[in-house]
């Protein structure tokens, strides 16, 4: 299995601060990957660099190949490379099935612009991206919120609709901040179903989760950081 994603010494430092020091790790294709760590630890500047929202002090960040350090955000985006964050981040007002549309990229009707103007072709892609999603939601159990408000729906619904959001746009690599936080037992099991479902489909995981019990039952390897350095890296076999 090949490496989609290969961090090289990777430091920053700022305000006489180095929250990251010398970070060095590999990601195969296709594989969940746990990062814990106390807070402070640097879990979430790791994800920040890889994002693009903060450039690196040195170091390098090859993702399939290519360095994108010097990548602005929208570009490491257009990518392959997606970040969930610990709270859901959805078009409130919108319905379920228009928050999954509005997550495709790269297609003529995937803004409501388009729609608005009513261009034939703009109607016709936004009808395909309209089914795509209801297949989407289908596949995971939610076709029956597809025509909710996104923001009538609770916490926990919220959460696995913006997860959804990430197989509709190409990801090949999804970045997952706290997925489990602030959710019931039963909706971590099914978030963690679908965490499966798209790595099974192709799409790698990087997550950070203070709920390493649950988030290791379905880890591929474990990447222990504390003062901004990486402590262990262990592969995990699960029977």
């Amino acid at each position: 299995m090949s490496c989609i994603l290969n961090i090289e010494n990777l430091n920053k430092s700022f305000d006489g601060i180095t929250p990251v020091k010398d970070v060095s790790f590999k990601i195969k294709k296709q594989s969940i990957v746990l990062i814990t760590g106390e807070n402070g630890a640097g879990k979430t500047t790791v994800f920040n660099l890889i994002t693009g929202l903060e450039k690196s002090t040195k170091g390098k960040i090859i993702f399939n190949g290519n360095n994108i350090e010097t990548k602005s955000a929208l570009q490491i985006s257009q990518l392959g490379i997606i970040r969930l964050y610990q709270q859901p981040r959805l078009f409130k007002n919108l319905l379920v099935w228009e928050n999954l549309v509005s997550a495709a990229q790269n297609n003529i009707g995937n803004s409501f612009l388009n729609l608005i103007l009513k261009s034939k072709i703009a109607r016709q892609e936004d009808e395909t991206l309209k089914q795509k999603a209801i297949n989407l939601l289908t596949k995971f159990g939610l076709q029956d919120l597809s025509n909710k408000i996104a923001g009538e729906l609770s916490y926990g619904q919220q959460k696995l609709i913006s997860f959804c959001m990430i197989a509709m746009n190409g990801t090949l690599l999804a970045l997952l901040d706290e997925p489990f936080a602030g959710l019931n037992p039963q909706t971590i099991d099914r978030f963690s179903n679908m965490v499966l479902q798209m790595q099974s489909e192709g799409i790698t995981l990087l997550i950070i989760e203070h709920n390493i019990t649950k988030a290791l039952a379905i880890a591929d390897s474990h990447i222990e950081m504390k003062d901004g350095i990486i402590k262990t890296i262990n592969s995990i076999v699960n029977v």
